[in-house]
């Protein structure tokens, strides 16, 4: 899930799998050392007739974990498969890193975690280490458990308590009129499955090649703007990526040909930035944010009128986070290289025009556009996201935490606590519609109300708005009037 980051930071999993010399515990002493205080064996291993340094095992991966989770209170029982996952969550947000072979002059990474000796890790110590804790995130091992936790309950459980916690959080700083259109963005936005490339049918199609050529390219680059850019490609359809990749300056197709010059990378920048901004421009296509959930756009759009940016960056984290998987992936990525191609000291990318504005030009339709909103609005929602992008997608401690009592008590068997202030019910479609009904008809005894004591018109256009009235609605109309309604007519 988006927070393992956080959760892995929380729950000091560089403490569970640290560096430590070979037949040395953390204690000092030959063998394991204490019991739950194992941790992995780093040191120069061979491979394939290959040497690696400070590599540890995955199968001693699951075993380190294993021992830590089963002295977990609620946890002791959690299998081997489910550790797995954990596992494979921490390669994904890059706690470590899997020792491969060399592709394009670059490592070329096992995407899926091996449960085996053979498979080699090592752990970042870059300083970019997502094991890094920041003031905005989970900070204490209480929160940070949840990771384990979401391998004890089904996914579909743990995205039902993030769904719920979530949406119970931004209550508290959004007022809602109703939540039907958020609480179905999941299943029903246009933008639930933006990743249009995944199906494993098409790996022997020439559409598909060209993608792969273009992610080999992508991963021997060093400018950001390039990965960037080719990061993107990934939700544009099949045609523009395939004329894309016959038009670059040089064909990525080797060893040799991987660096570019410098007027090729400028022409490399410019062919990427014209296929996107044909794409996203595209008047046809629906925004990233969308219109289900236009009432916390408005809210966090008023916030930032006000100056009330911290409220306004919280209520928007809460509100990406309720997006679908995929649209949220796609615009993160959107707004990323929308950063980089704004940079006044990037290659200018229009000729008329500085790079911020031409930036905003091609790409904010595609983020925000609805007709609730003024172009200024949404121009200032836009401008708000690209200068927070490092913070927007991140998960609010307090929610994290939350989030992380509540499964924790799902784990341990008992009812959560449902004391306190309750926003919502989850009512039946039948006792929906009858609160419907009774409130819409209340509303419209209130309106033939108003006609019928309204002193400041004429009797003549009363009288036709009382018939207009009786047309559409005889019933509250004959309720209201009782036996003088015919003769009102």
């Amino acid at each position: 899930m988006a927070s393992i980051r956080e959760r892995a930071a929380a729950l000091q999993l560089a403490e569970k799998l640290r560096v430590r010399p070979p037949g040395v515990s953390r204690t000092g002493e030959e063998g394991r050392g204490a019991t739950g205080g194992s941790s992995v064996t780093v040191k120069r291993r061979r491979v394939h007739l290959k040497s690696h340094s400070d590599c540890f095992v995955g199968s001693e991966a699951v075993d380190v974990l294993m021992d830590h989770i089963g002295h977990m209170k609620g946890l002791q029982d959690i299998c081997r498969d489910k550790v797995v996952l954990v596992c494979q969550s921490l390669l994904n947000c890059s706690v470590f890193e899997s020792v491969g072979a060399k592709m394009f002059g670059k490592d070329k990474k096992q995407d899926e975690f091996q449960d085996s000796k053979n498979a080699l890790y090592r752990l970042r110590n870059d300083g970019k280490s997502p094991l890094r804790s920041d003031k905005s995130g989970p900070s204490s091992m209480d929160e940070g458990r949840t990771l384990i936790i979401d391998a004890a309950v089904s996914s579909s459980v743990v995205d039902e308590v993030w769904q719920e916690q979530t949406l119970l959080r931004l209550l508290t700083l959004v007022d809602l009129p109703l939540l039907d259109g958020v609480l179905h963005c999941s299943s029903s936005s246009p933008s639930s499955n933006r990743l249009l490339h995944s199906n494993p049918d098409l790996i022997y199609s020439s559409n598909h090649l060209d993608r792969r050529i273009l992610r080999a390219f992508r991963d021997a680059q060093d400018d950001e703007f390039l990965r960037s850019a080719l990061d993107c490609l990934d939700f544009l359809p099949d045609q523009p990526v395939v004329e894309l990749s016959r038009e670059l300056p040089q064909s990525p197709s080797g060893d040799d040909q991987v660096r570019l010059s410098h007027a090729g990378l400028v022409q490399c920048k410019l062919l990427l930035y014209e296929t996107l901004a044909k794409h996203y421009s595209n008047t046809n296509r629906p925004p990233l944010l969308p219109d289900n959930m236009t009432d916390i756009y408005s809210t966090i759009i008023d916030l930032l009128v006000n100056a009330k940016l911290g409220k306004a960056l919280e209520a928007l984290q809460l509100c990406l986070k309720l997006l679908p998987i995929g649209c949220r992936d796609e615009l993160r990525r959107l707004l990323a290289f929308m950063s980089l191609a704004a940079d006044p000291q990037e290659i200018k990318v229009d000729k008329e025009m500085e790079n911020r504005l031409a930036v905003k030009k091609s790409f904010s339709r595609a983020i925000l556009h609805s007709k609730a909103f003024s172009k200024e609005k949404e121009d200032l929602m836009v401008v708000f996201m690209l200068s927070n992008i490092n913070e927007i997608f991140k998960i609010p401690g307090a929610l994290h935490k939350e989030v992380s009592d509540k499964l924790a008590v799902l784990v341990q068997g008992k009812q959560p606590d449902v004391t306190g202030s309750t926003f919502c019910l989850r009512v039946s479609s039948r006792t929906e519609a009858e609160s419907m009904k009774k409130t819409t008809n209340q509303e419209l005894w209130v309106l033939l109300n108003n006609i019928h004591l309204d002193t400041k018109i004429s009797a003549k256009k009363k009288k036709r708005l009382l018939r207009q009235f009786n047309q559409s609605h005889p019933e509250i109309f004959n309720q209201y009037f009782g036996e003088s309604a015919v003769s009102l007519l």
